[in-house]
This record gives structure tokens, C-alpha cells and sequence, in this order.
């Protein structure tokens, strides 16, 4: 089952490579740590690496890489399958995670005649608990708003999704999400691991961006925090004995590369994380690491 799946993701790439020329290819593919954000919102890829001496290597990586085959359509639509990987060994309770499926974020509306409009987030994909050797087959559906830009006007920091500037000191945007989520566990090694798991989402991302006015700082500081609720609202897993779910993330970035429109960059921070990610097979438990961070 496992290579069948293996097979069907790298057939997914295979066949956008070769639908597109390689130009079009590469300006379609993307690099980031997960497809459960707003495509312009996404966090980067995260990695950590570390190989003391007669010690064992650690490592924290976080990432997943898709290719939108729908780049022509004329539509606020992208359709990406990708593969995702999550491996984390610096700490207690070790996470090695891996998913592949398909990706969808679909602006429903036309926000130029428009006052807002949903975007509809959704992923549907097969999942792999490496640790617990648990594999399973998710879904994600979220939604968040997006209304009209308000030219930055800070009294407007309330707007989800609106991008706003506190003076020469800083930029602020937050992003509220809410949704569901679905896992149906086929093969486990205990039995009592079995059987499928609905949950309730709400999550809600922020950004400050430091000194937005001064040329030599701007787009260099960076601050965020992403705060996620999980609750399982209907389940048959005999093995589970917490319903409630929270993770928390804040990180503070100094970006020594970035592109004019922002789609491509590379930074160094400062990482504090807090909880439990089901969907992730990541247990509960804090950590600090400094990471490398690459979104393309």
C-alpha cells in the first residue's frame, strides 16, 4: 500500500513536469513548511542540523514542495500536488512525518468588485506516522476571509487578512482560520489505534514586520506567532485519551534575502514551540531551536 502511494505522488510530479516547459515548471513549484496556511501567508521551510562530537546527529526539518498545475487559469484558483516532510529529533518525544496529496486554495470571489470574499483552503492526503507506524488517509478544509485593502490605515488592524502600518515602527497582518478536520487510520500495529477521528480547527497566524519606512531595515525583522486549537468532535479510536489539542509557535527572523514581491526568501531565527499538532503526529511538548528558513 505504502509503494502504491509513493507511486501515485512522484506520477503527480512527473506529470506536471512534463505538461509544462521547464521555465513554467519552475515558476509553479513551491517550497514551504506546510499547505495548511494562505498561499501569499505561507511560513518557509525550516531546517536545523547539529552532529555533535561522539554523539548521535540531530535534526528539525520542516517542509513540503508542490507544483501548481492549474498556473493558466484565470481564476483565483491553484491546485498543487505535493509531498511534505516532518522530522524532528532534537527532541523528547521524536516526530518523523510524512504526507503527500493534493493541495487546493480557491479565492471564491473577485475581490475587485467585491467588498470581501472566502478563501476556501483544502488538502487531501495520505499521512504516515514513521514513529508510531500508524498511516492514514486526512482531510483539511479551512476557511478564512479576505476583504478590501484599507490603504494601510492602522485603525483598521482589526480586518483579518489587511496589512497595516503602526507608524515607521512596525507592519502588522493577522490571519484567522476555522475549519475541519478528518483522519481515517487503515494500518496500525495496535488495533486499538484504528478507526477515524473528526476534529474541529480554529487557528489565527500574525506578522510584524519591523521598521516598514527606514530603506536599509525594511523586510529585514521580522516577528510571528501562530496560535492552533484542535477538538475532536466525533471519534472511534479506542487508543486516545485527549480531546482537546493546542500549539503554539512564536519566532522572531532576521531575513538576509528576499525578492521584490516577497514569494522567494531566506532567513535565520529564533523558534519557540508549544503543544501538540495531530495532524502532524507532533506530541505535546516545548522546545527552542534556531532554524534556517527557505519559501520559494
Amino acid at each position: 500500500m505504502k509503494n502504491i502511494i509513493y507511486l501515485i505522488a512522484f506520477s503527480f510530479f512527473g506529470y506536471s513536469l512534463n505538461a509544462q516547459d521547464s521555465n513554467t515548471f519552475f515558476n509553479q513549484i513551491t517550497l514551504r513548511k506546510s499547505f495548511q496556511s494562505k498561499n501569499d501567508k505561507a511560513e518557509p521551510a525550516i531546517i536545523t542540523y547539529s552532529k555533535p562530537k561522539n554523539k548521535n546527529e540531530s535534526w528539525l526539518l520542516n517542509a513540503a514542495i508542490g507544483i501548481n498545475v492549474l498556473p493558466n487559469t484565470t481564476k483565483a484558483l491553484t491546485l498543487s500536488p505535493y509531498i511534505e516532510y516532518h522530522k524532528n529529533t532534537l527532541i523528547d518525544k521524536e516526530q518523523e512525518n510524512f504526507q503527500t496529496g493534493l493541495a487546493l486554495e480557491w479565492q471564491l470571489r473577485n475581490i475587485s468588485t467585491k467588498k470581501w470574499t472566502p478563501v476556501f483552503i483544502s488538502s487531501l492526503k495520505y499521512n504516515e506516522d514513521k514513529i508510531k507506524n500508524i498511516s492514514s488517509f486526512q482531510g483539511n478544509y479551512y476557511f478564512t476571509p479576505l476583504l478590501k485593502g484599507k490603504a494601510k490605515d492602522p485603525k483598521y488592524f482589526y480586518i483579518p487578512n489587511t496589512v497595516v502600518d503602526f507608524g515607521k515602527l512596525f507592519q502588522f497582518v493577522y490571519s484567522p482560520y476555522i475549519g475541519i478536520e478528518n483522519e481515517n487510520r487503515f494500518s496500525t500495529e495496535d488495533s486499538s489505534d484504528k478507526g477515524y477521528i473528526y476534529r474541529a480547527y480554529f487557528r489565527i497566524t500574525s506578522n510584524i514586520s519591523l521598521f516598514p519606512s527606514c530603506e536599509k531595515l525594511k523586510e529585514k525583522f521580522e516577528f510571528n506567532i501562530d496560535w492552533q486549537y484542535r477538538y475532536n468532535i466525533q471519534e472511534n479510536v479506542d487508543n486516545l485519551n485527549k480531546f482537546k489539542h493546542k500549539y503554539f509557535t512564536a519566532n522572531f527572523n532576521y531575513i538576509f534575502f528576499t525578492t521584490q514581491d516577497g514569494k522567494k526568501s531566506a532567513k535565520i531565527g529564533l523558534d519557540y514551540t508549544n503543544g501538540e499538532n495531530p495532524s502532524k503526529n507532533f506530541e505535546e511538548q516545548s522546545f527552542y531551536a534556531v532554524n534556517l528558513k527557505i519559501k520559494f
